[in-house]
């Protein structure tokens, strides 16, 4: 289950770092699984988890805190988990304000007592979602929500929680149907068809992103250059902002890879970019700016 997770994230060029946190006896299968797996240049860590869910979120955190400013935690038991729900989530996260993707609750709630096991009261389902993963924050924000809980002395379940603790607003993201958590045998029968749907027309097509990138105007050409060269179509070069020049472009997903350390490169810290999801194109289409 955790490489199907592992191949979507993969498969997502602005995803820069990833900590595989797990137990030691899992710690050699799964580098033996990220070798089958990896493209060329990809290598996550593997993070020897902790005794609860929150030290080894902890755990990991510490593995990539200094390279990244954003992150999300994923459950691996999640393997169905959409690229475009993921970018979805990581476009709602910034300084003070996370996201987690969640689905509304359809059944009618019941709030038990334990020991008579009779309703107490019925909660409106109009206002309950159950949250699910990744949960996305900026890094800084979620460090200091496990270093406030660790001192004192909370173990909570998600990490949404923590975050809620320090007063961070965090959005919900609705997510495809198919993001459900395998836990029964009846999960893996569900889920099995659908990966196996996934896979029949990998091959022969790509993902195409449709990339935004905000910068200053002196940078706009050399930008633009670099899309051009991963095999990009401009789209758009939007010069009439309050501030800076927004230049729009449609890049196969795997031409992406490594722009986040070339952007970083010739930018000079005040440019940002966006990735989403525009559409799928057969591998030897060079059309890119037709939306499906």
């Amino acid at each position: 289950m955790v490489g199907w997770s592992l191949r979507t994230f993969a498969a997502m060029p602005e995803i820069a770092e990833v900590a595989i946190v797990t137990e030691d006896e899992w710690r050699e299968p799964m580098r033996s699984l990220v070798s089958q797996i990896a493209p060329a240049g990809w290598a996550p860590q593997i993070v020897p988890g902790g005794a609860t869910r929150q030290e080894s979120v902890r755990n990991g955190l510490q593995a990539i805190a200094s390279r990244v400013n954003a992150v999300f935690v994923h459950d691996g038991a999640r393997p169905l988990v959409r690229a475009d729900d993921v970018r979805r989530g990581m476009r709602e996260v910034r300084e003070g304000r996370g996201a987690v993707l969640a689905a509304q609750v359809v059944d009618t709630i019941k709030v038990v007592d334990p020991a008579s096991m009779n309703v107490v009261r019925t909660l409106d389902r109009q206002s309950l979602w159950a949250a699910q993963t990744p949960q996305f924050a900026m890094v800084r924000d979620l460090m200091r929500a496990h270093t406030e809980a660790q001192r004192a002395g909370l173990d909570l379940t998600d990490d949404v929680a923590l975050l809620e603790r320090l007063g961070i607003d965090v959005a919900i993201v609705p997510s495809s149907t198919e993001n459900f958590k395998v836990t029964h045998p009846g999960d893996i029968a569900r889920a099995e068809p659908l990966l196996k749907e996934r896979t029949q027309h990998a091959p022969q097509e790509e993902e195409v992103l449709l990339v935004e990138v905000f910068a200053n105007d002196a940078l706009t050409e050399a930008i633009e250059r670099e899309l051009v060269a991963r095999g990009g179509t401009i789209d758009a070069v939007e010069r009439d902002l309050p501030q800076g020049v927004a230049v729009r472009a449609f890049v196969p997903a795997e031409r992406l890879r490594g722009f986040s350390q070339r952007f970083e490169a010739f930018g000079d810290g005040s440019a940002t970019f966006t990735a989403r999801f525009s559409h799928y194109a057969g591998r030897s289409e060079r059309s890119m700016g037709e939306t499906a």
